[in-house]
């Protein structure tokens, strides 16, 4: 047990070394800071804070981490430096536009391991294993089911996506007015441990380890797995196209598991598996995408005002309005515009009342205290530009 405690240790040493890791926190800053001067464009403020698209992550991707490193250790799944490095490499050139759209795990582990494969089995690519030695030393049923199991994690993060953390922006529409739409993002970073090979652990049974290539004593590294997807939301609500994308992904990455599994008695199914993750995926996204394109849901609607999004902390925010909710009513006027809606909150200024269209088509109440000032800062922000916004912050 004390060899295990002292390959711990080591591991997380191993992991300070990873370019990964440090790639990860550089990425996440740039995104953010593009994110925020792009608000303040839009909008005349900063919506949400920095590191936004990487919040809220940390739960399930420690869950997920743990669920990937019982398996990676409990199988016996040994990745050589070169592996690491090619998972890397990949990952890297795919976040290289400063876009998360590329780093689902069905594109970024699914082209290291259709490139290991083509090293291994194509004879013309046989010189690259000579040059980077290791580079073919991992194990690809063990890989392809390991990029299940992250897909299923993609799954799961999309849906528990929250109204009030998607990013929207105000954009011009096919007939030059102004719509709305919202950008969906996420980066998760997943501490995923597997064994190394070099190490003072010893093989514990004749058939441990499963997914080994090769013999000899292991250590463990810590590996930071790098998650992350991005798309618009303009047909419909966002929190609504990231449940179905999120099951979606599931569907696939079931799917997936069961050949990755398969593989491992048919080794030629991994690349199998992997393109199933990756055509499938494609045909998921393409097909929201398309969808995308018919009638926008941020637009002006003469019932009333749509609400784009909410600033969070604000009043607005404190009164539950979510974005794509249709503002009826405003101190009991009737409101058609954003102009109109701050002159009914001038109607009251102790106590504003407001009544919305919820998603299901019912309408509810919220009612909160307004102190002074805070008529021009509710924190609503809508489709439609109006003289109230420079300050409306």
């Amino acid at each position: 047990m004390e060899v295990w405690f002292e390959e711990f240790l080591q591991g997380f040493i191993r992991l300070m070394s990873q370019p990964l890791l440090y790639w990860s926190i550089i990425l996440l800053f740039v995104i953010s800071i593009r994110r925020m001067k792009q608000e303040r464009r839009r909008f005349g403020t900063r919506v949400y804070d920095i590191f936004t698209e990487g919040r809220s992550t940390w739960r399930i991707s420690l869950v997920a981490g743990l669920l990937v490193s019982v398996f990676a250790l409990a199988g016996g799944m040994v990745f050589t430096t070169a592996s690491l490095l090619v998972v890397s490499g990949i990952t890297i050139l795919l976040s290289l536009p400063l876009k998360l759209t590329w780093l689902s795990p069905a594109y970024t582990l699914g082209i290291s391991i259709l490139l290991i494969f083509m090293i291994s089995y194509v004879p013309g690519l046989s010189f690259i294993e000579q040059t980077i030695p290791g580079v073919t030393g991992v194990s690809l049923p063990g890989m392809a089911i390991i990029l299940s199991i992250l897909l299923v994690v993609e799954g799961v993060f999309l849906m528990k996506t929250s109204s009030r953390r998607t990013f929207p922006e105000r954009v011009p529409g096919p007939r030059g007015k102004k719509i709305g739409q919202h950008r969906v993002k996420k980066l998760a970073l997943i501490p995923m441990v597997t064994l190394f090979p070099a190490g003072v652990i010893e093989p514990i049974a004749g058939w441990w380890p499963v997914f080994s290539i090769g013999e000899g004593s292991y250590g463990l590294v810590m590996f930071p797995v790098l998650l992350g997807y991005e798309w618009l939301a303009r047909a419909q609500s966002p929190k609504l196209s990231a449940i179905r994308l999120g099951r979606q992904t599931i569907a696939i990455a079931v799917l997936t598991f069961f050949i990755a599994v398969s593989s491992i008695f048919v080794p030629v199914l991994a690349a199998a598996a992997v393109l199933i993750a990756f055509l499938g995926r494609l045909a998921i996204y393409s097909i929201h995408s398309s969808r995308e394109k018919n009638q926008p849901y941020f637009t002006e609607d003469h019932r009333g005002v749509r609400i784009l999004g909410t600033i969070p902390g604000s009043p607005a925010d404190e009164m539950d309005l979510l974005p794509g909710e249709l503002i009826i009513r405003v101190n009991g006027i009737y409101v058609s515009s954003v102009n109109e809606l701050y002159e009914a909150l001038q109607t009251n200024r102790a106590l504003t009342k407001i009544e919305v269209k919820d998603f299901q088509g019912e309408n509810r109440f919220e009612q909160r205290a307004m102190y002074e000032g805070e008529h021009h800062q509710l924190g609503l922000l809508f489709v439609q530009e109006n003289s109230y916004e420079p300050i409306a912050q």
